[in-house]
Formats: C-alpha cells, structure tokens, sequence
C-alpha cells in the first residue's frame, strides 16, 4: 500500500511537472555507443526543474528545487539519492536554467563537484515534496559542494553524472559506488 501512495505521489509530481514545464530533449550516444535519451523539465509554478537521462541500467535524475534550496541527484542503479544545499550565490535561478537549455548552451555548461559524507538524511519531511518524492525510500546521503573535485584520498572515489547542461561530479567513499 505504500509503495501504491509512493508511486501515484511521484507520477503526480512528475505529470504536474511535464504539464505545465518547457521541456527540452536530446537524443545522443553515450561513451559505450548506445543511445542516451535526456530531458530537461523546468516548471516555472512549482519551481521546480528536473533532470532525466535514460540510458538502461545507468539512468539516473537529478531534482533542483528552488524553492526548498535543495537538489537530489538520484542513482536507481545504485539505489541512492544525494541531496546538497543549492548554493544560490552561483547556480543560475530558474529563468537563467531555462534560457540556458532553450538557447542551445553548450552541453554540460554548468559544472558541480559534490563531496558525499556518510551522514544519512534522518528527515525527508524537510527537503520539500519534490524531493522527497524522488529519493523516498533509498538510501540518501548529505552531499556538500566543492569549487572542484575534492583530493581523492583515503580510498575516495567520483562517480560523474552528464545531465543536459548540468555537469556534476558526485565525490565520496567507495562503497557508494
């Protein structure tokens, strides 16, 4: 039954997202020769943008909402989201993102570096529906944003996620990848 309230929460937020968004889509090769499917949702009502790739096993997403100051990155395959605190002082509002995406910016224009801790998200509630939406039910991790990659030390390893205009580096202990 939960699951069931899960699953309409998120097609509901997601089909309120794709309704009333300008939606960008690009169809390319990934580094192995299959195709990538990618798009952009940004919804100027709910404040919300998301990120989709669809590439088989290695689909992931990513959620930034303006609203809550929040972004999620989440990897079904691996089954873990990462949230971070949007640093507003340097990642363009909504009306930057959206022009950005519909003028054709260069692909992975906007670059992001994540250092991931161990410290697991105890309350969903506070990062906003959006959110929690995407990431209810898999292990979430705190993330913290770096000017670049942090130092791989200690058995740290990056992960790099390529969506659409959002280029970003997740950084953390090996066993989260």
């Amino acid at each position: 039954m939960r699951t069931l309230i899960f699953a309409v929460t998120f097609l509901g937020l997601l089909t309120d997202i794709v309704s009333a968004s300008n939606a960008i889509q690009l169809i390319n090769k990934g580094n192995d020769g299959s195709t990538v499917y990618q798009t952009v949702n940004i919804n100027h009502h709910t404040n919300v943008a998301a990120f989709n790739i669809y590439s088989g096993p290695h689909s992931s997403n990513a959620i930034v909402d303006y609203n809550s100051g929040m972004i999620a990155y989440h990897m079904p395959y691996k089954r873990i989201c990462v949230v971070s605190r949007m640093n507003r002082n340097n990642f363009p509002n909504i009306s930057q993102l959206d022009q950005m995406t519909h003028q054709g910016q260069s692909i992975h224009s906007i670059s992001r570096s994540y250092g991931i801790s161990r410290q697991l998200v105890s309350n969903m509630g506070t990062l906003g529906a959006p959110i929690q939406a995407i990431c209810s039910g898999l292990t979430t991790y705190w993330a913290t944003e770096y000017a670049r990659p942090p130092p791989l030390v200690g058995g740290r390893a990056c992960a790099r996620v390529n969506l659409l205009i959002l280029n970003v580096n997740l950084c953390g202990g090996i066993s989260l990848f």
